[in-house]
């Protein structure tokens, strides 16, 4: 379970000691969350590897990123990107390879790739579940296999950016936690394997995380309608969160407190921090945990709250 006390100030003075001239690689780091830590860490004067599916994509963010650094002068400081599809077989290996050519080698690994949806379980065909286990674990699954021992060597930071759907299942995100529990056993078995020799792991399961309406693509915020209507599922489904009373989460209030738990060696980072509490006590009390997850994934009810 994660640490309840994670909640600590962190300084932008101790971020830059802890982050500068660190190689990190981030999967996925070319918009949402990834993006986000992309950018905090060139401020705090990090070298920096994106990697996404798509090469106006890579370039945006590299040319974001670089501004970011230059705010901060770091004339040395290393930013590039690779179009990558970690889907395909071999393109994990070919990621870390191309940063240790520009990089010399990574310190460390963020893992922000995924796919959520919407779906009716019982009428989903099988070939959707295989399609979420492959874009939520096995696009992590290659790349973590290159990329964990140097890191680990150098006690540098495996991080992976999981979800709420990992530790609950709620009405219309069965297959995104389908997708996403797999992601978070694979990352248990990393932990067990990575930490004996230096390596940190952290598994992040945030829940629905705020948009910037002005700087998101407009099919990020209708991304479920065609969901929705397929599989007969309520118009509160689109909603983020699948229309959980949960309020969303800022990404760089988030992005800080990963920052902060990864200098902190925590094993888990979970927000709203109420979740962290609910996901112990539907461990230990199963129906009456189930009930409450019930309440707060009803619309009508008061949301959790982002701290």
């Amino acid at each position: 379970m994660a640490n309840p006390n994670s909640d600590r100030s962190i300084t932008n003075d101790s971020a830059t000691a802890h982050w500068q001239e660190k190689r990190c690689l981030i999967a996925g780091g070319t918009n949402g969350l990834g993006l986000v830590l992309a950018k905090t860490l060139s401020r705090y004067g990090a070298h920096i590897m994106l990697l996404g599916r798509s090469a106006d994509g890579v370039r945006n963010a590299i040319s974001l990123c670089e501004d970011e650094a230059h705010v901060t002068t770091k004339s040395a400081q290393q930013i590039h990107g690779l179009t990558a599809d970690l889907n395909q077989t071999g393109e994990g290996e070919r990621a870390v390879a191309h940063c240790f050519q520009k990089l010399g080698g990574c310190d460390s690994f963020f893992f922000c790739v995924g796919q959520s949806s919407r779906s009716a379980i019982l009428r989903l065909p099988p070939k959707e579940i295989r399609s979420s286990i492959e874009a939520n674990l096995m696009t992590a699954v290659e790349i973590t296999q290159a990329v964990a021992d140097p890191v680990s060597r150098s006690r540098g930071h495996l991080v992976f950016i999981s979800s709420l759907a990992g530790k609950f299942v709620t009405s219309a995100m069965g297959n995104y936690a389908i997708g996403k529990s797999s992601l978070a056993a694979f990352v248990e078995a990393v932990r067990l394997e990575a930490e004996p020799l230096g390596g940190h792991v952290l598994l992040v399961s945030p829940g629905p995380i705020a948009r910037n309406p002005h700087k998101q693509p407009a099919s990020s915020f209708n991304r479920y309608d065609s969901d929705v209507v397929s599989h007969g599922l309520p118009d509160s489904a689109k909603q983020p969160g699948g229309g959980a009373a949960i309020r969303l989460l800022d990404p760089e209030k988030l992005v800080h407190q990963i920052l902060q738990a990864c200098e902190m060696r925590d094993p888990e980072l979970v927000r709203p921090k109420k979740a962290m509490f609910l996901a112990g006590f539907i461990e230990w009390f199963p129906s009456w945990g189930r009930r409450i997850l019930q309440q707060y994934t009803s619309n009508d009810k008061t949301p959790f709250d982002e701290g």
